[in-house]
């Protein structure tokens, strides 16, 4: 009887390595494709960052880009109102309650508007209920608050990131960066827009490519690395003493 040959150690051993060696260019060549993907992305919104600068410089109307951290989409809006930064930064949670309250005083408004066009169509004569007697009490004065509409120019359609996610998004206005909910970057008319720092990552984690946007030229820089805000911003206060934000 042909006595069965087996394999020798050292071609077990060739075997691994050939196998390590395949499997080490798959998973560098799904790096490098991801790594395309993520390079991309970060050019089409760097571009729409810039976009958004020069069109608000030549309407001389506000506008603003909405990144949606849920849905990995962001989209423009533009406003033909004054828009005023808040002097003092916000934390996440402060600026999720205003918004909350900005809403819900939205929602009453458009009530308070609904009932006084159905009364005035419900009236016998135009004169009996037209003037909105709530116009006559006196209040606290609020500077009008600035409505933002979608922004209809095909240039800058909504658009969902392809194999990539929103990591977070940080202005001034915020004390620390945004992971979550919807975060904005505003364009000023004068030609100037926020520094922002946005950050985009693959859908599995790294690598990560931050932007930053200048607020004077509004150019937009693409790091392949993850920039950081400030760790500190010094404030003084009215009397000129540095206060801790």
């Amino acid at each position: 009887m042909r006595r069965e040959r087996g394999f020798t150690l050292v071609e077990v051993m060739v075997v691994i390595a050939i196998i390590a060696v395949v499997v080490g260019l798959g998973a560098r060549g799904l790096r490098s494709l991801a790594k395309s993907d993520l390079r991309e992305s970060s050019a089409h919104l760097s571009g729409a960052m810039r976009y958004l600068f020069d069109r608000a410089s030549t309407t001389g109307k506000m506008h603003r880009l909405v990144l949606d951290m849920e849905t990995d989409q962001y989209w423009a809006e533009v406003s033909d109102d004054r828009f005023y930064i808040p002097r003092e930064a916000e934390s996440e949670q402060a600026m999720r309650r205003r918004e909350d309250r900005e809403a819900d005083e939205d929602e009453e408004e458009q009530k308070r508007l609904d009932r006084a066009a159905k009364n005035y169509d419900n009236s016998s004569t135009p004169a009996s209920s037209s003037f909105d007697l709530s116009k006559l009490e006196v209040g606290d004065f609020k500077p009008k608050r600035a409505r933002f509409a979608a922004f209809k120019e095909v240039a800058i359609k909504p658009v969902k990131l392809k194999k990539a996610k929103i990591r977070s998004v940080y202005t001034p206005r915020l004390t620390e960066p945004l992971t979550s909910g919807r975060a904005y970057v505003y364009f000023f008319p004068l030609g100037q827009t926020e520094p922002a720092i946005i950050t985009l990552s693959s859908d599995d984690g790294p690598p990560i490519y931050s932007l930053v946007a200048h607020p004077i030229t509004g150019r937009v820089r693409v790091y392949d690395q993850e920039i950081l805000p400030p760790a500190s911003r010094q404030r003084t206060d009215d009397e000129g003493t540095r206060v801790e934000p």
